[in-house]
């Protein structure tokens, strides 16, 4: 299992341009497998493909995913477009995660109809890889809808779903498979259900990837309290405790943590501090990262 780390993008009271800069050049110079962002419309986080252009111009190797970026609350055009800069910018790194969100304010603020998401949804993706595939007939004399990608046919679309419905659109549709902060437990249980799925879709190499926040802290109490301040605050309601969503304590703790996510077969684990501290990822690049470089 490969380790990434999510970019600060949703704690965006504390971030700044200098930690959200030197935040990914130490994950990148670290050895982070990518570096991955959230997305929340209604909300002061940073815009999540604005935030992996900024990254993708101060790093070198490590992969740039959105995990996840809502689409059928968005024009699919502009997001194939701004996809493929971030593509160009990063030498061909990038990776989009995409899925359907649920929550009606984020279609509210886009001015988007919620009903209807899952059919736009799949006809998007399509749309998507259209654009990219259409622009690599531009040349020097003539322009085309674009830009294309450096990768090809394009980066890969990883889409994230909990439905039994959404998972089997995802592996229909998708180049691979993203779970949000699902736990080990959850993961354990569908990952290899995914994968026999995807095998039986002719798609052997279907990749799972998945988030998980962390806090780092010597005093577990006190890291705990300061991630669930930003938790808290950006879903304003939880679905489970605190203590059960974020993984908190001192280096080792989180380390046991990764373990175990990496026996449910998962490809890539994107772990997501919610402290908004370079030294998280320090820590987390130090004493956790080298048992999964």
């Amino acid at each position: 299992m490969k380790l990434g780390i999510g970019l600060p993008n949703t704690m965006a009271y504390e971030t700044d341009r200098a930690l959200l800069l030197a935040w990914a050049r130490t994950a990148d110079e670290a050895g982070f497998h990518g570096l991955s962002v959230i997305d929340k419309p209604n909300y002061d986080s940073w815009d999540p493909l604005i935030t992996l252009a900024a990254a993708a111009a101060v790093t070198e190797r490590a992969r740039l995913v959105t995990g996840i970026l809502q689409l059928p609350n968005r024009n699919e055009v502009l997001v194939a477009k701004q996809a493929a800069v971030i593509d160009r910018l990063s030498e061909g790194r990038l990776e989009l995660g995409l899925a359907l969100g649920g929550r009606a304010d984020d279609y509210e603020v886009f001015r988007a109809p919620l009903e209807g998401r899952a059919r736009r949804f799949a006809r998007q993706v399509a749309r998507i890889r259209s654009i990219w595939g259409s622009a690599r007939k531009a040349d020097r004399d003539h322009g085309a809808l674009g830009p294309a990608p450096v990768q090809d046919p394009g980066p890969p679309i990883l889409i994230g779903a909990m439905s039994e419905k959404g998972v089997a659109r995802a592996i229909k549709i998708g180049d691979g498979f993203i779970f949000g902060t699902a736990g080990v437990e959850m993961m354990g249980a569908m990952a290899p259900q995914i994968r026999a799925s995807a095998e039986a879709e002719g798609k052997p190499g279907f990749q799972i990837a998945g988030l998980a926040y962390v806090a780092v802290g010597d005093d577990p109490a006190k890291a705990l309290e300061e991630a669930a301040h930003h938790v808290l605050r950006y879903y304003g309601q939880l679905w489970t405790t605190p203590e059960q969503l974020i993984h908190h304590g001192p280096p080792e703790v989180i380390a046991d943590a990764v373990t175990a996510y990496a026996q449910t077969g998962i490809d890539a684990l994107y772990l997501v501090p919610q402290i908004p501290s370079l030294e998280q990822v320090e820590r987390l690049a130090e004493e956790v990262l080298p048992a999964f470089r």
